[in-house]
C-alpha cells in the first residue's frame, strides 16, 4: 500500500542530489511501443521487482540494467518515465559533466536510494575520461577515469 502511494521524484545533481515530484504522465498504456517488446520489458521488470530476496540470499547486488540507444526525441526518456511511474521508483539523471573527481561519483552513487532508477544520458559524449594506462596520467582525486 505504501509503494502504490509513493510519488516518484526527478533527482538532478550537483554537489548533491536536488529533487522535484516526477509529474509526467508517461506510462505504458500512454507509450507508443511494439506491444511485444513493451510487454517483455514490463513482464521483465516486474519479475525483477519480485526477486529482491533472491539476489540478497545469493549474495548478489539488486539490480538491473538497460541500455537505450538511438536518435534524439525516439522516446527514451518517455519510457524511462513510464518504468518509473510503472515500478513507483525514483530516477536520479546523472550529469557527468558536473562531477569532478573519482570521490564525487563515488559519493553520487551510494548516495541514490534504493527502488530508482539511474540514467546517465550520453555516456559515450559527456566528458572526456583519462585512461589509467596512458603515460600522462595522473589523477590525484580531481578527474573522473575510465
Amino acid at each position: 500500500m505504501k509503494a502504490e502511494n509513493k510519488v516518484p521524484k526527478l533527482y538532478s545533481n550537483g554537489e548533491t542530489w536536488r529533487s522535484v515530484n516526477l509529474d509526467h504522465p508517461s506510462t505504458f498504456d500512454t507509450l507508443a511501443m511494439d506491444p511485444t517488446l513493451k510487454k517483455e520489458l514490463m513482464d521483465d521488470s516486474d519479475r525483477f521487482v519480485k526477486r529482491r530476496d533472491f539476489y540478497r540470499t545469493i549474495g548478489k547486488a539488486w539490480k538491473r540494467g538497460y541500455l537505450l540507444y538511438g536518435p534524439p526525441s525516439t522516446g527514451k526518456s518517455s519510457l524511462i518515465t513510464a518504468m518509473a511511474n510503472h515500478l513507483k521508483f525514483h530516477i536520479y539523471d546523472l550529469e557527468l559533466t558536473r562531477v569532478q573527481s573519482n570521490s564525487e561519483f563515488r559519493n553520487l552513487l551510494v548516495s541514490t536510494a534504493n527502488q530508482s532508477i539511474l540514467v546517465i544520458e550520453n555516456i559515450d559524449c559527456s566528458k572526456k575520461f583519462h585512461n589509467r594506462k596512458h603515460e600522462e596520467y595522473n589523477n590525484g582525486g580531481k578527474q573522473v577515469s575510465s
